[in-house]
């Protein structure tokens, strides 16, 4: 239970229960317990530590070594540095520093590590039921509770938590480009550290290539890797990074029940694997949600607070075929203008709208407080707020329990999320990370492998899903979204 999860106490609190499988090690007051499927790197200099827990790369190493990244800071060095040294590094993993300038807890870009904490016990762990295993007393945040009751279970797939509060009142969470200050308990911005500025287009798409392919190549060195192929963008993308791999690389789709042989999924995804000359892998016969064995069951839904049952049969198929694999998941939202065009300043119920809980009292007082925040940042201020919103509230919520889900079957990451790749993506002229038919991609694609370049993005079958996919990417779209929510926000249901 709760694998690849990490359980933190410090020194002078309570003791703690901790779960069977679980390795410890110390920095400065704290005691650090993790699962032993997470990796340990640690460096210390004169001056400052820092430790990274869980699968992490370089682009440029072959094995990961802290050390070769950090040994030529120097005296000033600070938490700040540490961050920007590390730009360039891709994984689902912990950093722990503790220097001159304090000690600070951070995850990787997005977070798909979590964090939630209690500040009044100083207690840190991956997920809040492990953080109630542990032995934390818990009250229920009434309008938060309400909210999650109400609301939650209506939006996107049902898991789709928005602030950096719970439905706890003794625990919060640490939102992606967050770092949570472990002597005061406060939690601090440290991304982005420049100002928002255009990136020229073809430089972009050259730099993230060659990211991508270096760092899938990284991944290949830690274990053998698995790639999903759909008729999408993001996986193509990623199937074509990974073209010059020579070691074990799994190409599969999931038939889901919905699908049969003709779904676009599964004939687009044969189609690219094909034209790659590499196989193609078809996963059927899932197992009936009540026949997964219970103990599977039991460890699926205690290891992760925000679980649901959905993907529980593909997650227990994973764990049967795919456990000694990293997964490949690639989320190239940031290239992709989910949010609309860059908006440098709107409303909070705007923003509430695009995430599926407009009008929410709860959702709207959470999101005020990020803006709020962002708009005192020297350098995020300058950043669109509604693409920050999607990173650092979908991604670092909704996201992030994806992969928590599938901890039980294998370790999972995205290649698209690094700092130095999300800046590039982000500040990019948004003519060229439109929602549909996006340049960005397109050009992605064709520079990994131009080959399938020619075979269509989710070909839409009816006449009807066509003109939708037309009607969506163009401007009268973002005109009628925009009256859209003015009558949803004037007249729709107030909720909690």
């Amino acid at each position: 239970m709760f694998s690849r999860q990490i359980l933190i106490n410090h020194k002078n609190s309570k003791s703690i229960q901790i779960p069977c499988g679980f390795k410890h090690t110390l920095i400065d007051n704290y005691d650090v317990y993790y699962h032993e499927l997470n990796e340990v790197n640690y460096y210390k200099s004169k001056t400052f530590e820092c430790m990274v827990i869980g699968t992490i790369v370089y682009p440029e190493q072959t094995n990961f070594n802290l050390e070769a990244l950090l040994s030529d800071c120097n005296t000033e060095t600070t938490f700040e540095l540490i961050n920007q040294k590390l730009s360039r590094c891709c994984g689902r993993y912990y950093l722990l520093y503790n220097g001159m300038d304090g000690a600070f807890l951070r995850s990787d870009a997005t977070s798909l590590a979590q964090i939630n904490y209690s500040g009044q016990t100083k207690q840190i762990a991956t997920d809040i039921n492990l953080l109630k295993q542990s032995g934390l007393n818990v009250t229920k945040n009434k309008r938060a509770e309400k909210f999650y009751k109400e609301v939650f279970p209506k939006k996107g797939n049902g898991n789709a938590w928005v602030g950096d509060e719970t439905p706890f009142n003794e625990i919060s969470k640490v939102l992606p480009n967050h770092a949570l200050n472990l002597n005061s308990f406060d939690v601090v911005r440290y991304w982005p550290w420049k100002k928002f500025t255009i990136e020229r287009f073809e430089h972009a798409v050259e730099n993230i290539a060659r990211e991508l392919q270096l760092l899938l190549q990284a991944f290949s060195e830690v274990s053998p890797l698995s790639i999903a192929v759909t008729a999408g963008n993001d996986s193509r993308i990623m199937a074509a990074a990974a073209k010059p791999i020579k070691g074990d690389v799994y190409y599969f789709v999931d038939k889901l029940s919905f699908m049969d042989d003709n779904h676009s999924d599964i004939v687009i995804g044969r189609t690219v694997c094909d034209a790659l000359n590499v196989n193609f892998n078809v996963h059927r016969n899932f197992e009936l949600l009540d026949n997964v064995p219970e103990e599977f069951k039991s460890d699926y839904f205690e290891s992760v607070f925000y679980a649901l049952p959905k993907r529980l049969p593909e997650v227990y198929y994973y764990s049967k075929h795919l456990h000694n694999r990293i997964n490949i998941c690639g989320v190239g939202e940031y290239g992709r203008s989910v949010y609309g065009e860059h908006m440098f300043d709107t409303d909070t119920n705007f923003l509430c709208y695009k995430y599926q809980c407009i009008n929410s009292s709860y959702a709207n007082t959470v999101t005020h407080k990020w803006m709020t925040d962002i708009k005192k940042h020297e350098f995020a201020s300058s950043y669109p707020i509604n693409t920050l919103y999607y990173c650092e509230q979908r991604l670092g919520n909704w996201g992030a329990v994806g992969n928590a889900e599938s901890d039980i079957a294998f370790e999972e990451v995205n290649p698209f999320a690094s700092h130095a790749i999300i800046e590039k993506m982000i500040c990019l002229n948004p003519k060229f990370t439109t929602y549909t038919k996006n340049q960005l991609f397109s050009q992605l694609i064709n520079t990994l492998a131009p080959e399938l370049n020619t075979i269509p993005i989710n070909p839409k079958s009816s006449f009807l899903a066509k003109l939708k996919a037309y009607f969506k990417g163009s401007s009268s779209f973002r005109f009628i979204d925009k009256i859209k929510y003015r009558l949803s926000s004037r007249l729709g249901a107030k909720t909690a």
